[in-house]
């Protein structure tokens, strides 16, 4: 599976993503936030995540040998981001639509 998440999209304390997206990996369903962009079943046992955050994007592979771990300790234990890209705040309207666009125009088919 893979699964996308832009935190700047909600901007709510990492500890809070972390805990959500906790939930997410004990149940198996993708909650209805804003900030899971993306969820794709590709068959695979692994559910590897691209988290944004702030100007930074990196991946996390979770499989049967951390998935535990993540759940329960969060995922910022197994990422490499620095400090600053925790330091977002919530988006207001006129954010929250600029950055839908920018990703509408990201996904356009290049001609």
């Amino acid at each position: 599976m893979k699964v996308t998440i832009n935190r700047n999209y909600c901007g709510h304390h990492p500890a809070s993503c972390e805990k959500c997206f906790g939930e997410f990996l004990r149940h198996g369903d993708a909650p209805d936030r804003g900030c899971i962009t993306e969820v794709q079943e590709d068959g695979r046992p692994e559910i590897s995540v691209q988290i944004t955050s702030g100007k930074y994007t990196t991946t996390l592979v979770v499989d049967d040998t951390n998935r535990e771990e993540v759940i329960y300790d969060g995922y910022m234990k197994f990422i490499d981001l620095p400090p600053e890209a925790y330091e977002i705040t919530p988006p207001h309207g006129d954010d929250y639509r600029r950055m839908l666009r920018e990703q509408e125009e990201q996904q356009k088919p290049q001609t």
